[in-house]
């Protein structure tokens, strides 16, 4: 972290090189950074290995935006809307997750809950929310990826996790 001008600033490393420079206060939005500069180590950059730079890219543009432009709203729960547009109401961060292909949202979603950055988690966490809403078991398990089941570890699941299985 830079002291030699009035803005401290940070730099961050994908998982393929590529480094992103930020404020040091939008920066330690993510506890991964705050953590890495409170070990009193002197850090020149913090790698950020699990992210690649595409996604890391737009993680520094929403650090930067909620730190310097207007802090997200905490979303709300129990959820006061039906769909992300009517519980998001800050326009730049409806526009942020709008018309990002699934995968994006997952990389966001992931990198979110690696570096540590809880409103960037809640925002993508509530479009996935909304993403499923209405889907049935076949179409969320594509969605999220999840492996077909055997007979035997779909009844061992029923057998030990009854509740997800109850009708309500």
């Amino acid at each position: 972290m830079s002291t030699d001008t009035d803005e401290e600033i940070v730099i961050l490393r994908s998982k393929d090189g590529r480094e992103f420079t930020l404020s040091a206060e939008a920066a330690r939005l993510s506890t991964v950074v705050d953590e890495a500069y409170n070990d009193g180590d002197e850090v020149d950059a913090v790698d950020i290995l699990r992210v690649s730079a595409d996604t890391l890219e737009q993680v520094v543009q929403f650090l930067e935006y909620h730190h310097q432009m207007e802090a997200m709203n905490e979303i709300p729960t129990p959820l006061n809307g039906t769909n992300f547009a009517e519980i998001v109401s800050q326009s730049w961060y409806r526009s942020f997750m709008e018309g990002k292909d699934r995968e994006t949202v997952f990389d966001l979603l992931t990198a979110a809950n690696y570096m540590g950055i809880k409103p960037l988690l809640d925002l993508t966490c509530l479009k996935v929310t909304f993403e499923l809403t209405g889907k049935n078991a076949e179409e969320i398990r594509e969605i999220l990826n999840l492996p077909v089941l055997t007979p035997e570890e779909e009844a061992t699941a029923r057998q030990e996790h009854k509740w997800i299985f109850e009708d309500n």
